[in-house]
């Protein structure tokens, strides 16, 4: 069973979601296993980040971010990116809100603008910035330390609470490339005690097996692929016992062989 302070913890970013996206479980929540509700808080966070039309955002207008730089401050990896929403209407003020895992959501700020390309901006783009992708200290600039695998979720809001864009970087991913195929691995919850699986590149419509290892324990599922040959599922790694292991995905098909690897359990958690 999941140790109490991640029961605190899930508990913390379900609220989160409940406040962003939509009514969820509360009043299932005294009748579920702590294996459901983190099952229920890992389909939102690949909502959130397949960002998907809905009334919020009828146009799926989606979140861009361009690496720009990294730096190191403190003994710690920064990576600095630029943020694009193309498509978004320059007329609205904007709320943008950090979320990432193991803290609260917070704004970062209540004023942030776009020009024409969509550039997040610190106020109202000004003539000349307006078809600029480089407006210099006006730019809305993004730098956020993480670990390997770790998944930084933003949201643009529109002050008159008519828009909402979900959006989600990471920084050092772990993925695997192999003749068009893609497999990646994202923490889920600090420590890896749950994680997202993402695979592209595979035969739409399709159910694909791929394998899973950990703790010497070895699993086959199968991923449900959607027309465009994307397909995202999650695991768990407390389920089974263990206080820690390393958990290895292998993907193998006709056309490509991709692998990644994850360690979890207590202590696991390193920023870069």
């Amino acid at each position: 069973m999941m140790p109490p302070p991640r029961i605190a913890l899930l508990n913390s970013l379900s609220f989160f979601c409940l406040a962003f996206l939509v009514p969820i479980f509360s009043a299932q929540v005294p009748k579920q296993t702590v294996q459901d509700q983190t099952q229920d808080l890992l389909q939102r966070q690949i909502s959130w980040d397949e960002n998907r039309p809905d009334v919020k955002n009828p146009a799926g207008l989606q979140l861009r971010f361009f690496k720009t730089d990294e730096t190191t401050a403190s003994g710690k990896r920064l990576a600095h990116f630029r943020a694009y929403v193309s498509g978004t209407p320059e007329n609205k003020k904007y709320a943008l809100t950090i979320w990432k895992i193991g803290s609260d959501p917070h704004t970062l700020s209540g004023n942030v603008f776009v020009n024409a390309k969509g550039l997040l901006m610190l106020h109202k783009p000004r003539p000349e910035q307006e078809d600029s992708d480089f407006v210099g200290d006006d730019e809305f600039h993004l730098a956020t330390e993480a670990a390997r695998g770790e998944p930084v979720r933003y949201a643009l809001a529109s002050t008159d609470k008519a828009l909402f864009i979900s959006g989600m970087v990471v920084p050092f991913p772990i993925e695997d490339t192999n003749n068009g195929c893609r497999l990646e691995v994202r923490l889920a919850l600090p420590d890896a005690y749950a994680v997202l699986i993402y695979a592209d590149g595979l035969p739409s419509n399709a159910e694909i097996p791929f394998q899973l290892v950990s703790a010497g324990k070895q699993e086959t599922r199968k991923f449900s692929v959607d027309a465009q040959g994307h397909a995202a599922t999650t695991d768990f790694n407390f389920a089974g016992g263990e206080d820690r292991g390393s958990l290895r995905v292998t993907l193998s098909t006709t056309e490509c062989s991709t692998a990644v690897e994850i360690p979890w359990g207590k202590g696991s958690y390193h920023p870069l």
